[in-house]
Parts: structure tokens; sequence; C-alpha cells
């Protein structure tokens, strides 16, 4: 009961809730703001070099400032006055997507430029507001609370958007960042992040670092073959199957999230991570072995959703600020999240060519190269002090011991 107390009490301190509304803000306005943007484009019909450029300036606007946004955060006494600011840029940036209707190429890559700008200034810096505000025992739990709460806002937010015009979508966006932006005004912590105890490590040596490389390599991969395998996966499924895909990853990876991180608190990370890789690679592989097969497809889309879920978790919220220690964990979490918008722009380049590719034969390589992935982790150390797991199977012992003692207990009363 112990346990229990402590962690209700720390979801409902006041420095958790302002992690929780700004995290899930943040998700939950970009992704759709994402899809939004997406779908003008769609609307202008540009053609493939247009598309490829205006998609490409934003994801080299998004790594650009997620790297001088690192760099940036000094200039500011406190990281919540630098979230501040980078929340009320992106309320602007939401409202000058309603322009895009009167169409000017110069303007259109101005505003990719601008939506790039926009996450990545601050991103970094709040997936390390997160982990500074965490302890490590409970980091897990609370990480999934995050994501689940992330998922089912976007899942919302991204399905009225669908629904709505390019200045009804802009609108909402904006809105929404406005009400995050009020929200985390009101409940954010008073106490900054522990600056004077934690020292700044050069890129050079995170990049270096074992530990960080024996994640970062496997998390590289599984976004490389699941951002490739996309586009195939749509043309195998067609359109209307293809579009549960994103349900099961924000829906199910939102429930999986939610049991994934109690596991993570219990068992550590590394385990939860690897069984994440070995049921992708096992989805992957049936696919590879029934491509034509419903029941295959319907598999892998729980699956993927299950996947998505333990590495959201862990990849974006947790692992990083571990590694990274008593170092600022800025420039981990930016590395961290590289292959994630590296990889989607890869995506939108490998699209077209989607069509020539033999999905069996693509199945089962992304099945071999996800099992491959595994491996680094086996040599990769866990994050959460070994000390605390069995701590923690202790006191689940003495919680199980005590229930059955007060049962005996009762049984002999009557």
């Amino acid at each position: 009961m112990g346990e229990k107390a402590a962690i209700t009490k720390s979801i409902f301190q006041r420095e958790f809730l302002s992690v929780l509304i700004i995290v899930v803000n943040a998700f939950s306005w970009y992704f759709p703001l994402y899809i939004l943007f997406q779908n003008a484009l769609e609307q202008f019909q540009l053609d493939s070099t247009l598309l490829l450029t205006a998609f490409g300036i934003q994801a080299v606007a998004a790594i650009g400032f997620a790297i001088i946004g690192t760099t940036l955060l000094k200039k500011f006494p406190r990281r919540d006055l630098f979230l501040t600011v980078w929340m009320f840029i992106g309320i602007i940036v939401s409202v000058l997507l309603i322009t895009l209707e009167t169409f000017n190429v110069a303007y259109l890559l101005s505003v990719s430029f601008l939506s790039g700008f926009s996450l990545g200034l601050g991103f970094p810096s709040c997936l390390a507001y997160f982990g500074d505000h965490t302890k490590v025992e409970n980091r897990g739990l609370l990480a999934g609370i995050t994501f689940f709460a992330s998922g089912l806002a976007i899942l919302l937010i991204g399905l009225i958007i669908n629904f709505s015009t390019l200045v009804t979508g802009a609108l909402i966006l904006a809105a929404w960042r406005g009400i995050g932006l009020l929200l985390f005004l009101l409940v954010k912590s008073k106490k900054d992040y522990p600056q004077e105890k934690q020292f700044e490590a050069p890129y050079k040596a995170v990049l270096f670092d074992k530990s960080f490389l024996l994640y970062f390599i496997p998390w590289t991969l599984f976004c490389a073959v699941n951002f490739l395998g996309v586009p195939i996966e749509i043309n195998l499924f067609g359109e209307e199957l293809g579009s549960l895909m994103p349900i099961g990853e924000y829906g199910v990876g939102g429930f999986v999230a939610l049991i994934g991180g109690w596991f993570a608190d219990t068992v550590g990370r590394k385990r939860i991570i690897i069984v994440g890789f070995v049921m992708l690679g096992i989805g992957f592989a049936v696919l590879g072995l029934f491509p034509g097969d419903v029941l295959s497809w319907y598999l892998y889309i729980i699956v993927d959703g299950i996947a998505w879920g333990i590495f959201s978790l862990m990849f974006y919220l947790v692992i990083w600020s571990e590694l990274a220690g008593n170092r600022t964990k800025e420039k981990y979490y930016m590395l961290g999240v590289l292959p994630f918008l590296t990889a989607s722009y890869i995506q939108i380049l490998f699209t077209p060519f989607a069509g020539s590719v033999e999905a069996s034969s693509a199945f089962s390589l992304a099945s071999f190269f996800l099992f491959i992935a595994v491996l680094p982790l086996l040599y990769a150390p866990e994050t959460m002090p070994e000390k605390k797991i069995e701590l923690k199977r202790l006191q689940k012992f003495a919680e199980d011991a005590k229930k059955a003692k007060e049962k005996y207990e009762r049984k002999m009363e009557k």
C-alpha cells in the first residue's frame, strides 16, 4: 500500500501535472499539425519535387532548431520560461496555416520551415523537463500515463482535424496549443531543474558513449524498418485497413504504455524493450510468410500498436533521461528523437517506389533486421538500478505475504 500511495502522490503533485500538461499538449498538437499540413499540400496537387522539398525543409528545420534549442536554452534563466516562449510560437505558427489557402510556393515553403522550427526548438527541452521532474523508481509508470493521455489526445484532435477545413483545423490547433500554455502557466512547478548539480556533455561524448549507442542503434533500426514498411503495408492492406494503423499505434499503444510502464518499473527497462522487438519481429515474420492472409494483417496491426506503445514510452521519455544521469538531458533527448524525425522523411522519399517492392521479401527482411536489433540490447546496461528492482520485488513479496496473512486470519475467525 505504501508504494501505491507514493505513486498516487507523485501523479497529483504539481510538478508532475505541469510535466503531463506540456508533454501531452506537445505530442497532441504537433502530430495533428503535421496531418493538417499534409492534407493541405495534397489539396494543392503539388508535383513530387515540390512536395519532397516542403517536407524536407520541415524535417531539416525541426532537426536544426532542436540542436539550436539546446544551446539557446542557456540564455534563459529558467527552462519553464524557455518552454513558455516555445509554446507561444506554436500558437502563432498554427494560426499561420490559415493563410495557406492563398497558395504561393515561397510562402508554402516558409510555413513548412516555421512548422519544423516550432517543433524542434523546444522539443528536447520539453522531454528533458519530464526526465528532470520524475524519479527513476516510478518514471516508467508516469511515462506510461503521459503517453496514454497523449495517445488519446492525438486520436481525438486528429479525428477532428480530418473532418475540418484548413481554417477550422488551424484555429483548433492554435486554441489547443493556447489551452496547453495557459494550463502550464497555472500549474508549472515552482522548482526548476537542478542546473547547478548537472554538467553538460558535448555531443561527441554522448555519441561515443557505449551505453547510449547500445540503445540508440536498435531504436534507429526500428524507426528505419517501421517507416519504410508503412507504404508497403498500405499497398498490401489497402487504404481502408491501412487507416487502422494509426489507431493501433496510438490506441492500442496507449493502453500498452500504461501496462509497460508498470512492468518497466518492476522488472527493468531493457527486458521490456527486448519484448517489444521480439513481438514486432514475429509480426513481420508472419506477414512475410502469409502476406495475403487477412488475419496476419490484423495480427500485425495489433503487434505494431504494442511495439509502438513500448518504444514510445521508452525511447521518447525514459531511456535517455536515465542514460544522461547527472548530465543535462537536452542533448540526449535531441539525439534520441533524431531517428524518428529522419526516418519519417525517408518514408516520404520511399513511398513512390513502394509499389515495386515485393511484400513477402520486404517483411521477411524487416523481421531479420529487427531480430538483429535485439543483439546490442543484450549487451546494454539496465538503466534502472538493480537495487531498486530488487527493492520493488521485496515490497511486492511483503504486500502479498500481508494479504495472505489477513486472509488466513479472517478465515480462522470464521
